[in-house]
């Protein structure tokens, strides 16, 4: 793309940037895709080799006994819910993307790819958020089958529930902060760039 197709796309007055300019912003939005889709990877691996680990030991405790599913059943929705948004969110992953390096993407394109990134990110921490909500009263129900076979006492139990309703509030913090600090104020800056660039390219038609 020469700078000539590049003024023609974005002649934007309050945006009006250099040729080069424009294509660095198209580029730092693609990295910042590139970046998500890294973490997310990171986050997948980590995910289930942890699940992996927490139902082996499940597994153990159940066939040797010291776990009863009669009266401690609650174990398996704990266990079955967060392997089901794994999986989901392991097949959203491995959905093809492509993303363009090398420049020769209209800049609007780049954006608009940038923009779709961004709310399928939104919608990621939307499902994690709902995890949470779906997992706190199974966390909930298994504790409490564990004080009413005898296995925690109330002290623990209360133990038990500050600890866990301490990591899950962390996480949660963490997750609107990436969401309401992060994603949302980008959305808005790439609906107002493509906005423009829509206007401006529509106008010199």
């Amino acid at each position: 793309m020469n700078s000539h197709e590049i003024q023609n796309v974005w002649n934007s007055p309050r945006n009006n940037l250099a040729a080069e300019g424009q294509r660095q912003l198209a580029e730092k939005f693609t990295r910042q895709m590139i970046r998500r889709r890294r973490f997310q990877a990171i986050w997948l691996l980590n995910t289930f080799v942890w699940l992996a680990i927490v139902t082996a030991l499940a597994i153990r405790l159940i066939i040797t006994g010291k776990v009863k599913l009669e009266t401690e059943w609650g174990l398996l929705p704990l266990l079955f819910v967060p392997w089901a948004f794994a999986f989901h969110f392991l097949r959203r992953y491995l959905k093809p993307t492509i993303f363009t390096m090398d420049g020769e993407a209209p800049v609007i394109d780049s954006l608009r790819a940038a923009l779709v990134s961004n709310k399928t990110n939104q919608s990621h921490l939307k499902l994690v958020g709902l995890l949470y909500l779906i997992v706190i009263p199974l966390l909930v129900l298994a504790m409490q089958q564990l004080h009413a076979v005898g296995k925690v006492s109330l002290h623990e139990l209360i133990s038990m529930a500050v600890f866990f309703g301490g990591m899950l509030l962390a996480s949660a913090v963490v997750v609107a902060f990436r969401y309401f600090g992060r994603l949302l104020p980008q959305q808005k800056q790439l609906d107002a760039l493509l906005s423009e660039l829509t206007e401006e390219t529509g106008n010199k038609k």
